[in-house]
């Protein structure tokens, strides 16, 4: 639109005052207005959506006022420009003008043409103004109360004093519940030197990114996050903070490291079988002429050492042969399966163990949850696994071992977890090596076995374990397509 020229409505039932004001606009050297003239509310009602840059009103017109017209305009056009005109000054006028959103109040004759255009100027400035902070003020509470991401004001103490409903979800935080308390975010942060640099960066009014933590959210549960930390321009006391959980990048780049080191391992396993089973068959090959050829004194004098070569070469090959099954992916029988009916029928496989130990089972399933596309007899292998690890994670006490199933952002979730004994730190990286074992007859491939049949899938598996407080296996599927399973 051009700046210089402007179209104005003149809402007034005297002609002359018309004419007046025409004749003063037109002096105007800056810019050009065309003056449309409305002598009647009537009249003015049926012209407001004809475009109009700026609307001059009387505040007098017969039956009814100025005042009215202001309101229908405001009603149909929320921020136009609007300036009210009276015979003689008045505060009333002008308090009842400025109340129902006039721009400006002007009294006819105590203004020249300088006057009157700057007046419209102003107000047409102050309505577009007013009008994109209207649009900036929807798009941030658009992106407020959208956003994914938790968004927080608290003041210096750290008071929360609003949040967004990501926020509210995540940390189970609800003003309106009865037994509702005043939350300080610093108490959500779980270590006491966070705590204090957090509450420092505040009272210092700096402002930061990615201040790394560990905060408590609902139920207990801990998150890592990112807090970055902005002072709120309209007040240097409050601080809007947006905090970005990282749990699921966490989660992806341990799915992605796991997979490579997954595929290394396999690498290596092909290489070993491949430069140990050569010279291991020409052993074996040597070992059987030997037993043909040495006289029967000397072999009866050796013993059964020829025997032992070959026991123990067949025992290498055995091993290397597990070795590359536990770490080649295989060919899959996939069809829709229920993952409670598959946890259900890999417990039953254990149900002897448990029983003996006098375990207690407690399941948490999901009635509702989706498909999952897979080959049954390998899930269930993986499962056994890993229900079979829980409880002999459990032989010393008797103990508890849950099974839990949820529905997730497209996955399908399995927890399985004991309350025994639980896992060195040290070790928790090397669960998943083969040959890798704290039982002392264990080949330390079952782990391994179980990750290859998960990530063949395109799942993936993780484990977390506190010493003597238990151990808990993730696993996670993608949803199948959303059929009725073929088999539950």
């Amino acid at each position: 639109m051009n700046r210089d020229f402007f179209k104005v409505l003149y809402v007034d039932d005297d002609l002359d005052d018309f004419l007046l004001v025409k004749s003063l606009l037109r002096q105007s050297r800056s810019s050009q207005f065309e003056l449309i003239h409305a002598n009647s509310y009537e009249a003015a009602l049926a012209m407001i959506d004809e475009g109009f840059d700026v609307f001059l009103v009387d505040y007098k017109l017969g039956k009814n006022t100025g005042i009215d017209v202001l309101e229908a305009i405001k009603t149909r056009l929320r921020h136009a420009p609007v300036i009210i005109l009276t015979g003689m000054e008045s505060s009333h006028a002008d308090q009842a003008a400025m109340e129902f959103g006039a721009s400006d109040y002007l009294v006819k004759g105590g203004f020249n043409a300088q006057m009157l255009e700057r007046t419209i100027r102003y107000a047409i400035r102050d309505a577009a103004l007013h009008e994109s902070l209207e649009i900036a003020g929807k798009k941030f509470k658009n992106i407020f109360e959208r956003s994914a991401d938790p968004i927080v004001l608290v003041n210096a103490d750290s008071l929360v004093l609003d949040a967004n409903p990501s926020f509210s979800k995540k940390f189970d935080y609800d003003p309106g519940k009865d037994d509702f308390y005043p939350l300080y975010l610093k108490n959500l942060i779980v270590e006491e030197k966070d705590q204090l640099h957090f509450g420092t960066l505040l009272h210092s009014k700096r402002e930061f990114s990615d201040f790394q933590v560990k905060l408590t959210i609902r139920q207990g549960q801990t998150i890592e996050a990112l807090i970055s930390i902005a002072r709120d321009e309209s007040d240097e006391e409050l601080f809007q903070l947006m905090i970005k959980d990282l749990t699921l990048l966490k989660v992806q780049e341990e799915d992605l490291y796991n997979m490579r080191k997954f595929s290394s391992t396999g690498r290596m396993a092909r290489i070993l079988a491949h430069e140990v089973k050569n010279p291991l068959t020409t052993i074996l090959l040597s070992a059987e002429q030997l037993g043909f050829e040495l006289p029967d004194p000397v072999l009866k004098e050796s013993g059964d050492l020829v025997d032992v070569i070959k026991k123990n070469c067949a025992r290498i090959n055995q091993l290397i042969t597990q070795l590359l099954e536990s770490t080649r992916f295989s060919d899959l029988d996939l069809q829709h399966w229920d993952i409670n009916t598959l946890l259900e029928e890999s417990l039953e496989l254990v149900k002897d163990r448990i029983n003996l130990q006098k375990l207690t089972v407690i399941k948490d399933y999901q009635e509702d949850i989706c498909a999952i596309n897979v080959d049954a007899d390998k899930v269930k292998i993986a499962f056994v696994n890993l229900i079979v690890n829980a409880v002999e994670a459990m032989d010393e006490n008797p103990g508890s071992l849950t099974l839990k199933t949820r529905s997730k952002g497209g996955k399908c979730l399995i927890e399985i977890t004991d309350d025994g004994k639980g896992i060195p730190p040290e070790h928790i990286d090397r669960l998943f090596e083969p040959f890798y074992t704290s039982k002392p007859t264990g080949s330390g491939l079952g782990l391994t076995n179980t990750q290859n049949i998960i990530l063949s899938h395109g799942g993936s598996i993780r484990v977390k374990s506190d010493r003597n407080a238990g151990t808990t296996f993730f696993i996670s599927f993608d949803h199948a397509e959303m059929e009725q399973p073929e088999n539950n």
